[in-house]
């Protein structure tokens, strides 16, 4: 005999009996009612098993953006010489001179913003400046941009996820110079982004000052010069500078609030990665997590490292954003909501 059949013969035809009668029906009922209120609440929490808090945002409206994604961009410079490890690009040979200089050149579009939107057509434009005698070889320039075309394909990808069409490109184009001796430096006590340490004094100032060297070693008159001739050159993108030195130290990024100087705004990334700047004992290391990390400084994202995961809303930042940097490996990183925001790609 059945369980149930032998509960009701035992327990009598009475109510208590009629009750176990129906606990088939019963069971497929409150069956019902769990799995019913186990999605309700799913719902109601905006995830579900094995969804990630950015999902949240995927069904937000696309924000409209004309300029479609687009690959490498080009930078019209003469005279150049293609890259022997990879002829895709090409050193700037100059000297640049007044009769090279673009007439009517106009302004930076974005120079009285602090940051710009990461949105539309984006040119990463790098120099590449030498020290201790030594300079950058074609092959670490070129395993340098390879790195940044993987940080502008991952930027184009996550700006997608918010709806957000970002064509990134690096410039076809780049400049080198052989660079100078490195200098000591001071050290200071500083914070960044949720943590207070010793670093280096000055850093933008520094920045500059090697850019403004180079400028000056290429035939530009000066920084500001030599970032107002590329930009007119590039009318339909905004420029985004990197400054790549072959040294080791902490990488760090110069927004446009940062400068005096008009329309300077720059990456600047160092060979290898170290806490204070120092000499290249191992070959340059580039790391499209920190290029891209770097970049996005750029187009107004905050560092969110040195803070716990609480110090944030629930779900704007998890241990996988960029600017937290918990990761290394750039396929293991992302832009979360609270970043997203801060470039422009949700309202």
């Amino acid at each position: 005999m059945p369980p149930l059949r032998l509960a009701a013969e035992v327990l009598g035809h009475g109510p208590l009996g009629a009750l176990v009668d129906h606990l088939p029906e019963i069971a497929l009922l409150l069956g019902i009612f769990v799995t019913a209120t186990a999605v309700a609440i799913a719902v109601a929490v905006g995830r579900s098993p094995g969804r990630s808090p950015m999902s949240r945002v995927a069904g937000r409206p696309r924000l409209p953006v004309d300029n479609p994604p687009t690959g490498a961009t080009r930078l019209p410079f003469e005279p150049v010489e293609p890259n022997p490890a990879n002829p895709t690009y090409a050193r700037y040979l100059g000297p640049f001179g007044d009769d090279d200089r673009t007439p009517d050149r106009p302004g930076i579009p974005w120079r009285r913003e602090p940051c710009p939107p990461l949105r539309g057509r984006v040119a990463l434009v790098s120099l590449f400046v030498g020290a201790d005698g030594r300079g950058w070889s074609d092959d670490e320039i070129a395993r340098h941009l390879t790195s940044l075309e993987r940080a502008a394909r991952w930027m184009e990808e996550q700006a997608e996820r918010y709806g957000v069409a970002a064509g990134v490109g690096v410039a076809d184009v780049y400049f080198a110079v052989e660079g100078e001796s490195s200098e000591e430096v001071e050290i200071q006590m500083a914070q960044s982004g949720g943590e207070v340490g010793f670093f280096e004094a000055d850093m933008s100032v520094r920045a500059i000052a090697l850019m403004s060297r180079a400028a000056a070693s290429l035939g530009f008159r000066d920084a500001v010069d030599f970032v107002q001739e590329v930009a007119a050159r590039s009318p339909d993108a905004t420029v985004a500078w990197l400054l790549h030195l072959r040294l080791a130290g902490r990488s760090y990024a110069v927004p446009l609030d940062q400068t005096a100087l008009e329309g300077i705004a720059l990456a600047f990334c160092h060979a290898r990665q170290a806490n204070f700047t120092e000499p290249l004992v191992r070959p340059p290391a580039p790391r499209a997590g920190i290029l891209a990390h770097e970049v996005l400084h750029l187009f107004g994202a905050q560092d969110k490292y040195g803070w716990p995961l609480s110090h944030f809303r629930d779900g704007d930042v998890t241990e996988r954003d960029v600017m937290r940097l918990d990761y290394e490996r750039l396929s293991e990183l992302r832009v979360d909501p609270l970043t997203a925001g801060e470039l422009g790609w949700l309202d």
